[in-house]
């Protein structure tokens, strides 16, 4: 029985097949693939394009895909960096000269290449069995006929909106205004991207016209963006790395993944006695909290494209 005084929830079972997503949908279509001959990566595929569909402010098409998965009898497993680099005319001197210490979360400069449809359409054909044009047809549904708004993405909503560039917010906005919770938000540009790169795969995507869609947008606003650095975005197959933490071993992307960091923590926290602490108690909070600090630090003076720096 469980323990309803204990937070949380009950484990839950399985004989053939198990997913989870933050999103009931995602998680129902992950299924779904299964039950029609999928393996778990076209179930894992088609939820996360979905995903950018039920919560837009977390995720979606124009982002990054990191994988770590194991083949069927097989415990070793793989890695697959899927994150698009900065534009090849991105130029850090010409930063400095402008000012900037930092690069600005809302600038242009901040935005690298997407590669998650790279890693997507590399996947579906290496790794899955129903082909990408199957395991893209629930999201482009959704996309087409809307999804019932989350009250936590509703929550998120309101914040992202006095950013939205005037195209994103014809895109993002429903009658001008965020969409209310169990309110239907339908995203039929989306729809229509979905369908090219199921009809014609990654090339749909970084070449053409909706390459030169996002380039064009990006330029607009600084950026140094050109077809030249879509075409050329590629995922690449990585080896893990590990940590050992009390027997059980963490395996994480290697950089420019940031996934080392929480192996970081662990390596700190294993020189104390955690176990020996109240776990709601101010001893173990602050020592968590300094492990995490220190972790961070080391992340952001460390952790990078690794084909462009010398000390990791």
């Amino acid at each position: 029985m469980r323990d309803f005084q204990i937070p949380g929830r009950s484990a839950v079972l399985a004989a053939n097949g198990m997913c989870a997503t933050s999103h009931p949908l995602a998680a129902a279509t992950a299924i779904d693939i299964l039950k029609r001959g999928g393996n778990a990566m076209d179930a894992a595929i088609s939820a996360a394009v979905l995903l950018g569909i039920c919560e837009p402010q977390m995720t979606g098409i124009g982002g990054d895909c990191f994988l770590l998965y194991t083949l069927p009898g097989s415990d070793a497993v793989h890695g697959l960096n899927g994150s698009g680099r900065a534009p090849a005319g991105a130029d850090a001197d010409r930063l400095r000269k402008t000012g900037q210490t930092a690069i600005a979360q809302g600038s242009p400069d901040a935005v690298t290449i997407p590669g998650a449809v790279d890693a997507f359409c590399h996947l579906a054909e290496t790794r899955g069995t129903l082909g990408l044009d199957a395991i893209l047809q629930p999201a482009i549904r959704y996309a087409e006929e809307g999804v019932p708004v989350a009250p936590r993405v509703a929550f998120d909503w309101p914040r992202d909106a006095p950013i939205l560039t005037p195209d994103a917010r014809r895109a993002y906005l429903v009658g001008g205004k965020p969409p209310e919770p169990g309110q239907v938000f339908r995203a039929p540009g989306q729809a229509e991207v979905l369908r090219r790169i199921a009809r014609d795969g990654r090339d749909a995507f970084y070449t053409g016209e909706i390459a030169e869609d996002m380039i064009a947008s990006l330029r607009k606003l600084g950026g140094a963006h050109d077809l030249a650095d879509f075409a050329a975005t590629r995922c690449e197959a990585t080896e893990p790395v590990s940590g050992a933490y009390k027997g059980v071993e963490l395996v994480e992307h290697p950089p420019n993944g940031q996934g080392a960091t929480a192996i970081l923590m662990l390596n700190i926290l294993s020189q104390f006695d955690i176990a020996g602490l109240d776990p709601f108690g101010a001893e173990r909070a602050h020592l968590e909290a300094e492990a995490a600090k220190l972790a961070y630090d080391a992340r952001n003076r460390f952790i990078a494209d690794a084909a462009h720096t010398t000390r990791l």
